[in-house]
């Protein structure tokens, strides 16, 4: 096992397994599904705008592939975290918890 931490972010590299854990000061999971789905919307946004500009109107596949997995990763994040904001809001446990 090889665990690395620095800027908030601690990677754990642990058999075939990579965790990647960010420590990140926020009031709630809400306010931060809500930071996670304005940056997921900042993202989308320019990546329109250049499109339409046609500036990034066909980028190389890798880049689209990068653009594609940020957007997914952050969509995921806003998923479970507005899961979450919704089970501490009515008390609900998952059994993992």
């Amino acid at each position: 096992m090889s665990k690395h931490a620095r800027y908030g972010v601690t990677a754990e590299h642990t058999g075939a397994d990579m965790f990647v854990t960010a420590h990140t000061p926020c009031e709630d999971p809400l306010s931060l599904a809500g930071e996670r789905a304005a940056q997921l919307h900042a993202l989308l946004t320019v990546t329109r705008d250049n499109a339409t500009a046609g500036i990034a109107s066909d980028p190389a596949p890798a880049i689209q592939d990068h653009l594609l997995s940020l957007a997914a990763g952050l969509a995921h994040e806003t998923l479970v975290l507005s899961e979450l904001a919704a089970r501490h809001d009515t008390g609900d446990r998952h059994p993992s918890d």
